[in-house]
């Protein structure tokens, strides 16, 4: 098994750095030096994940250290997310277009999807043949990969005391085991939907004051309802949608970038938040006390985390 890693760190000038927690240390693996213009990373499988470079898709190899596969988007914009469904490649491109590269012969139809201008976001469903989109004036989407055809399409909020139209920037999305989908947006609200329900506007809401939200990341085997999201300011905020108030439970701080990714890991038998950020740093964050853990300064600016696959840790 070429995962041996309890992170992959992707950096803005092209490199690539395998990272493994040893006894409250980080040790750092060199996979690629600053070659390409890298934007984001995606799961492929459990010896490959794939690198997207502007316009390109490249699959990389953990064990040989080197690309093994390119495939070229042909659409002006940048490639603002990636991931692997079945037998197709899955790429948002910043134009609003998605495009569907088959790896091999299959039933999907269609090989361009559009979903509107200033995308932003792109996720998969993991348990449905589905994904999400977003982006600025770009409500959450969720779109049927076999037909291309939008399933639910999110209501903004309703206007402010003035009758004012609130804005709309979703930054991320993320997805609760029980079907319900959380947007983390721009102008720092958190929203939970419920695709099932005939309602389009959130069903619950959170919010931070004078900030906004760059990153999310639900907690699937810890609670359907608590998120995780890092901020501009370089806050890190836990929020409880059963909660009464739209304040966050606990804030995990040490930051003072704005936090590009955050991911949920069990390290020492214990749940801790895994972050980087613009200040060029790696930190680590107990999930209960909110005690940082550890930290690192990782010297080039990170965009990009992977952490380990669930169905592969150890």
């Amino acid at each position: 098994m070429a995962w041996t890693y309890d992170a992959i760190i992707g950096f803005s000038n092209g490199m690539l750095k395998g990272v493994e927690f040893k006894k409250n240390k980080f040790k750092y693996t060199n996979l690629l030096d600053a070659s390409i213009t890298l934007n984001n990373l995606g799961y492929y499988d459990e010896s490959k994940i794939i690198i997207s470079s502007k316009r390109k898709m490249l699959l990389f190899d953990l064990k040989n250290k080197k690309m093994s596969k390119k495939y070229i988007i042909q659409e002006s914009g940048n490639i603002i997310g990636v991931f692997k469904k079945n037998n197709v490649l899955i790429a948002g491109v910043d134009n609003g277009m998605v495009v569907v590269k088959p790896i091999k012969q299959t039933k999907i139809v269609s090989e361009k999807i559009s979903t509107g201008s200033h995308l932003s976001c792109i996720r998969e469903v993991l348990t449905l043949d589905k994904f999400a989109t977003g982006g600025n004036e770009n409500p959450l989407k969720i779109w049927d990969l076999e037909t291309g055809k939008v399933e639910f399409t999110a209501k903004s909020p309703k206007p402010d005391m003035l009758q004012l139209k609130l804005p709309c920037y979703v930054s991320d999305i993320q997805f609760f085991n029980n079907n319900k989908v959380v947007a983390s947006h721009r102008h720092g609200v958190v929203d939970l939907h419920d695709p099932l329900s005939s309602q389009r506007r959130p069903v619950a809401s959170c919010k931070a004051e004078n900030t906004g939200f760059v990153s999310l990341r639900t907690m699937p085997d810890y609670s359907d309802y608590e998120v995780i999201v890092g901020t501009s300011k370089g806050s890190i905020f836990h929020y409880d949608f059963r909660g009464k108030s739209t304040l966050p439970v606990k804030t995990f701080r040490g930051s003072t970038g704005s936090v590009k990714s955050v991911s949920c890991i069990n390290y020492l038998n214990q749940m801790h938040v895994m972050s980087i950020s613009l200040d060029c740093h790696l930190r680590i964050h107990n999930m209960n006390s909110g005690a940082l853990t550890m930290q690192d300064y990782i010297i080039a600016k990170p965009l990009a985390l992977l952490s380990k696959p669930d169905e592969i840790q150890i």
